[in-house]
């Protein structure tokens, strides 16, 4: 089919094309490499639907010229486009200085077909689902609209090499609300969290978007959901049956109206898979009593208000709320925490008087003989992330903080410990901040358009960059880390100028031993260029020993090749 170079500013990218991401770098990286070898493949165009001008004073009827709409390529198209607008300012200054125009990038390669929107549709469904890298979000879109135009989820799969359930998943994906189709696209909720989401009703969709704004995981939606939806089957006081701690408080879950499964059902152990409590205030106050409960069983080790943290006894710990929990968490939280503190236990946050917390289980080795030495101390916490949720945890004890027989010391030493912390983190926010504000300079200001010679102290930082992009070894011997912060890299290029030339060489053996050199001529060129010189001999060598091999295949293949020209003749 002819392919056309047709002026870019006649083509648009289709509003059927289902694919409306694209990634920024992505797009600089491919518009670098079409400007250094051009564009290897053309676009696919249609013409868009358009009408004539009619004059209404003259009744004159102008044709308006063709418009393109891309069919397959917009990725290519827009890596083009990025192209002419950087020749269109390069041209405007050489306008001004009286050049003459360039016309490289004023136009696109194309095939132009016609195509139905059916056509047209089918076509890019078929380029993008077909990428390696397609967003869940556009295939649920692209499966969707594929239904609505009749398509069988069946048929759907057998095109694209997926599972009739996989098909099915993805199209359940459009049911998320906007916000966290976005979220599912920028990688903070994973496509198994997703799927749960998306048998939410909207309403419930936004409560979990503006409670959890940040990174979630599929553990935590999972939690949202059970407590939001109050499934017996997975509340704490039922899964845990080895105390039947209800009676005399509570009617039994099993006895009670309020669940769903004793709604015309004679036996709950028929449905208590499928149970639901429809008593927010009753299930609210059964999560409480519940972590009261199990506190209660600890009483006899634990510290009473007012006391010291013995070793050997354990204490309750308390988080304050994060910033980021919704009002209605906090106050399920600051409800639970009273009940907790009407027993008359002591309640400690652990971050203000633990080292951190010990991940080991309470029977391993490890935490036993830690306990012996009083270098952990055993704690009990009692908020989940979602709901009350009893749980045993052991801390590490700060040496400087302990006596011989209690785990903290002076309260005002805890104070003045708190107090060095903050102060030393304050001044890592400030250096933070700093680097975060240059880092946008570094992206945003027209730095590397300058023209001069390098500074002194520019010289300096590429110096430092280079010498910090060496291989690992090299820099051990130097007594320098690439990922050890401790490492001054600047003190040593300072004063190590004389070896400049050394870790230079270091850097070029770095890159031309990756295996980028696979996939990059340059770099395949670079390595002729350095080795044929610093090598002469070896790489003569080489070039022999390879081409009598190449001579060799090559010989062997065109003579197979004559035996079977020489065999059709035959048949002939």
């Amino acid at each position: 089919m002819e392919v056309q170079n047709i002026r870019i500013d006649l083509i648009s990218p289709s509003p059927l094309n289902p694919r409306k991401t694209f990634d920024v770098a992505a797009l600089e990286e491919l518009a670098s490499n079409i400007e250094k070898q051009g564009l290897l493949q053309p676009i696919t165009i249609r013409v868009a639907k358009s009408e004539d001008v009619t004059d209404l004073e003259t009744g004159d009827v102008t044709p308006l010229p063709y418009s393109y709409e891309i069919v397959c390529g917009e990725r290519r198209f827009r890596a083009i486009s990025l192209l002419k607008a950087k020749e269109d300012e390069e041209n405007i200054a050489k306008i001004k200085a009286h050049r003459k125009k360039s016309e490289n990038f004023q136009t696109i390669s194309c095939i132009v077909r016609e195509m139905t929107d059916d056509e047209a549709f089918d076509a890019m469904i078929t380029e993008n689902l077909q990428r390696k890298d397609v967003d869940p979000i556009e295939e649920a879109f692209a499966f969707a609209t594929l239904t609505e135009k009749g398509r069988t989820l069946e048929d759907i799969a057998l095109r694209f090499g997926k599972s009739t359930r996989f098909v099915f998943d993805r199209i359940k994906l459009n049911n998320l609300i906007p916000e966290l189709q976005a979220r599912v696209r920028d990688g903070e909720i994973p496509l198994s969290g997703a799927m749960i989401l998306s048998k939410l009703d909207k309403d419930t969709q936004k409560e979990f978007h503006e409670e959890e704004d940040e990174q979630c995981t599929t553990a935590m939606i999972r939690d949202f959901v059970s407590n939001s939806f109050m499934e017996l089957s997975n509340a704490a006081w039922i899964k845990d049956d080895s105390d039947n701690w209800e009676n005399g408080n509570f009617k039994p879950c099993s006895q009670c109206e309020n669940n769903t499964c004793n709604h015309g059902c004679l036996f709950y152990e028929m449905n208590n898979k499928d149970s639901r409590c429809i008593n927010a205030t009753c299930f609210e106050k059964k999560q409480i009593a519940y972590v009261a409960r199990k506190i209660q069983l600890e009483s006899d080790h634990l510290v009473k208000a007012g006391e010291p943290l013995s070793f050997g006894k354990t204490v309750v710990i308390a988080k304050h709320p994060d910033s980021y929990w919704g009002e209605e968490r906090k106050a399920f939280h600051e409800k639970t925490l009273e009940a907790v503190k009407q027993l008359g236990f002591e309640i400690v946050n652990p971050d203000e008087i633990f080292r951190g917390q010990c991940w080991y289980s309470e029977d391993d080795e490890r935490t036993l003989k830690m306990i012996e030495d009083g270098e952990v101390y055993r704690c009990i916490s009692f908020f989940g992330y979602y709901s009350p949720e009893f749980k045993v945890n052991f801390y590490y004890v700060r040496k400087e903080m302990a006596s011989g027989t209690s785990a903290v010391a002076d309260p005002k030493e805890i104070e003045r410990e708190k107090i060095n912390t903050q102060l030393k983190r304050n001044k890592e926010i400030v250096v933070e901040k700093s680097a975060e504000e240059m880092r946008k300079w570094a992206q945003e200001k027209p730095y590397c358009q300058r023209k001069e010679e390098l500074s002194i102290n520019e010289q300096l930082v590429f110096d430092v960059m280079v010498l910090s992009s060496c291989n690992s070894e090299f820099l051990k011997n130097l007594k320098l880390g690439k990922w050890d912060k401790k490492s001054d890299f600047v003190n040593y290029v300072k004063n190590n100028q004389a070896d400049r030339t050394q870790w230079y060489r270091a850097f070029i053996s770095e890159c031309l031993s990756s295996n980028n050199v696979n996939f990059h001529p340059y770099l395949q060129e670079c390595q002729n260029i350095l080795f044929s010189e610093q090598y002469p001999d070896e790489y003569l060598a080489l070039g022999k020993k390879l081409g009598d091999s190449f001579e060799r295949k090559q010989k062997k293949l065109n003579e197979r090749l004559k035996e079977l020209e020489n065999d059709n003749t035959e048949e002939a």
